[in-house]
């Protein structure tokens, strides 16, 4: 697979027939971090949990040099109908303005392997890239990928539950699923259009979730 820059500087992907693989919303797996504010409640949300998961965060001068340094990575790609970034993992990342003008890029989570991280620090500073900060994953072990097939299909409703938010009704639809791979294709195939409505399915292997910005691990 060859990677191309188009004339408007996204990243295009061709595959072993130079036919252009092109990516969507629906395609997003992650949860973008790309204001000041998003970055800010998940730090505070780390902090109170003590759920401390790998990440990589450095600080740019340029907006442009963020984005490039999010874009080379695999998994981060340009959705063609909205024009932002998505990933194919289940990751928090994205950049945002900073107060002083600069820019931070992250990328972090549970599901952020070693050689991603790696990848990810080797990207930043390439693109001029400031380390702020990093944590590494606690493995380095990449010999176990997921090799089950998925099967969307033996997903199954449990139930619906409403939460009184402080900005009104949080609606939550429960699903069970028979792995950690079938729950991510049958979240691929269910985007989230409205605020205040989540997805989350549960798994022997944890449970995941989707909203309007993306899907995590819960």
């Amino acid at each position: 697979m060859g990677i191309f820059d188009n004339l408007f500087g996204k990243k295009t992907e061709y595959n072993e027939k130079r036919v252009p693989i092109s990516f969507s919303e629906k395609d997003n797996f992650g949860t973008r971090q790309e204001t000041m504010d998003k970055a800010n409640s998940y730090w505070i949300s780390r902090n109170l949990t003590q759920k401390f998961d790998p990440f990589v965060l450095y600080t740019f001068e340029k907006e442009s040099d963020a984005r490039d340094a999010l874009l080379e990575l695999d998994c981060i790609h340009v959705a063609q109908d909205t024009g932002k970034l998505i990933c194919t993992e289940p990751l928090y990342f994205g950049y945002y303005r900073r107060g002083d003008g600069k820019y931070s890029a992250v990328v972090l989570g549970e599901s952020l392997t070693y050689e991603l991280w790696v990848a990810a620090k080797d990207s930043f500073a390439k693109h001029r890239g400031q380390r702020k900060n990093d944590q590494e994953p606690e493995t380095r072990d990449s010999s176990s990928p997921e090799t089950k097939i998925a099967r969307p299909d033996q997903v199954t409703f449990v139930q619906e539950k409403r939460q009184q938010g402080q900005t009104g009704i949080l609606i939550y639809r429960i699903y069970k699923a028979p792995d950690a791979v079938s729950a991510k294709a049958f979240l691929q195939q269910n985007p989230v259009n409205e605020r205040l409505n989540y997805i989350v399915v549960e798994t022997p292997d944890g449970n995941y979730g989707r909203d309007i910005d993306g899907m995590y691990k819960v």
